[in-house]
């Protein structure tokens, strides 16, 4: 009895398997559909209708009013504030002109595209920065894969990409300075 049972088993199994590799792959499914369609089940491929065609027409754009109010990737959900021209203008004046500050994060050269990444002091995010943009009154000449080099009415200047891989060794550390050893006097003797 023992015997047989593996065998059969077995015998079993490829049974299964032949018989669901008969009949795969399965037919389509006639589930959700309406009582319309399912009353013609052997009905030409080509007369289905258009699925676009039965989908509800869009929601309005005041739908997502409360999404356009309210961005969800923007740490503090309130959208750009629109800035009048006008205001603008007299704020670029005041915009310093040197490179103090400013930190090449990254540079980007592939066969299609050169860019830089810029991070300046008095904005929270990195500026993409491609040859020809300006940066504060500069113009980005050239950018190299360890420095960009940037002129403005004839100065030139180049802002290098620090290397936090190679960071200089520390200083030695301070000497101790050492004292005089100390003399060590005889303990009294103990009274008897």
């Amino acid at each position: 009895m023992i015997k047989w049972l593996p065998g059969f088993v077995v015998l079993t199994l490829i049974l299964l398997l032949a018989l669901q590799w008969k009949d795969w792959p399965p037919g389509p499914s006639r589930a959700g559909l309406d009582a319309s369609s399912s009353a013609v089940p052997n009905a030409p491929v080509g007369s289905e209708p258009d699925a676009a065609a039965q989908l509800p027409p869009p929601d309005p754009k005041d739908a997502y009013a409360s999404v356009t109010d309210r961005p969800l990737f923007r740490p503090q959900r309130r959208p750009d504030e629109e800035v009048d021209p006008d205001a603008q203008a007299t704020l670029e004046p005041d915009v310093l002109t040197s490179l103090e500050g400013m930190n090449l994060s990254a540079v980007i050269i592939t066969p299609t595209l050169v860019s830089a990444w810029i991070q300046d002091p008095n904005e929270p995010r990195l500026r993409r920065l491609r040859i020809g943009d300006d940066l504060e009154g500069w113009s980005v000449q050239t950018i190299l894969p360890d420095r960009i080099l940037l002129e403005r009415q004839g100065e030139q200047d180049a802002l290098i990409l620090r290397d936090y891989g190679k960071t200089p060794s520390p200083a030695a550390p301070m000497p101790v300075p050492r004292r005089p050893p100390r003399v060590l006097q005889p303990a009294d003797p103990p009274d008897q």
